[in-house]
């Protein structure tokens, strides 16, 4: 079978069950595990905008949607010789990839249709849902469904997983949990992330579970008294973020002072719905519930944004 992936963590999915020499072709986003950069890229934007800030790439991306314009492209010459079984994409969100009339548009091209399988989680259960909906068309259900059971091994097992299930009354002594999908202006992540602040034990605060993300304003995000804030504004590395918070001139974030403090995250714990969204609830126990730092494994992928890199971590002695 020969799979073209449009969506990162579909790619990652692909790979976690073991059928990555399956993929012939990638989005220019597919950058996980790093073996995925070695395929050719089918889809990519049309214009670069890395060099932009948060503020301009928001009001160049906003004018483009609303003159209905294609943020992507398909090297359909591309696609035609990879002659692909089975794409891989989504319907969900017009900035992440093509729209359905664009890929519609390329695949009318082609003299050999392929079965297009679109990935729409709005849910963190739906997320364990796509990657069994991958495994069955890859060939491989058992695979997907053991892999969804491990996942929610881990999930039930994340520091802080008990605190999840407050008894009545108890939800207001959750900590008030915030992350930002977006920095300029801010935008408070949804759809799954809700729910992986809730599973951590905390209480998502400006989102609702299954709705998109929404802007808001610094006096918002003063206003809803967050107990902390993680900033993995969507496709940005984490050193992008962090020269962002950083930057020459004083950000909004350092002024808020959460008491679990304001961090920089990899992005893909919390804008990729695949299998890494499960370290971003480990991620968030460890900040909600922990003794202020993360585990070691998240070592150089989550800071603190406005201090100093922490000293070793120590795993705290048990009583």
């Amino acid at each position: 079978m020969r799979v073209v992936s449009f969506l990162p963590s579909a790619t990652e999915i692909v790979y976690a069950l073991g059928k990555g020499d399956q993929l012939v072709g990638r989005s220019h986003e597919c950058d996980h595990p790093p073996e995925a950069t070695g395929l050719p890229v089918v889809m990519k934007a049309r214009e670069p905008m890395g060099h932009l800030s948060s503020r301009e790439i928001d009001e160049k991306v906003g004018a483009r949607l609303e003159s209905h314009e294609e943020l992507y492209e398909i090297d359909e010459g591309l696609l035609a010789r990879l002659s692909p079984d089975v794409i891989l994409t989504q319907e969900l969100c017009r900035v992440c990839s093509i729209t359905p009339k664009g890929l519609a548009d390329a695949l009318e091209k082609l003299e050999r249709k392929p079965r297009v399988v679109v990935l729409a989680p709005t849910r963190l259960a739906h997320v364990m849902k796509d990657v069994e909906t991958v495994a069955r068309e890859l060939g491989v259900p058992d695979r997907g469904t053991a892999m969804v059971a491990e996942l929610e091994r881990k999930l039930a097992s994340a520091a802080g997983h008990e605190r999840a299930r407050p008894t009545s009354g108890e939800e207001g002594t959750r900590p008030r949990v915030a992350v930002l999908e977006w920095l300029d202006p801010p935008i408070v992540a949804g759809l799954w992330v809700p729910d992986m602040i809730r599973k951590a034990g905390g209480l998502p605060v400006l989102a609702k579970a299954g709705a998109p993300g929404g802007r808001t304003t610094w006096d918002s995000l003063r206003g809803a008294g967050a107990d902390l804030l993680v900033a993995a504004p969507c496709a940005y590395p984490l050193e992008r973020t962090l020269g962002e918070l950083r930057g020459p001139r004083p950000h909004p974030l350092e002024d808020l002072h959460p008491p679990r403090g304001v961090w920089a995250a990899d992005e893909a714990f919390f804008s990729r719905p695949g299998p890494r969204l499960v370290e971003g609830v480990e991620l968030l126990s460890d900040l909600v519930h922990g003794q202020g730092r993360p585990r070691r494994s998240f070592e150089g992928r989550a800071v603190p944004a406005f201090k100093a890199p922490l000293p070793p971590y120590r795993i705290p002695t048990r009583r």
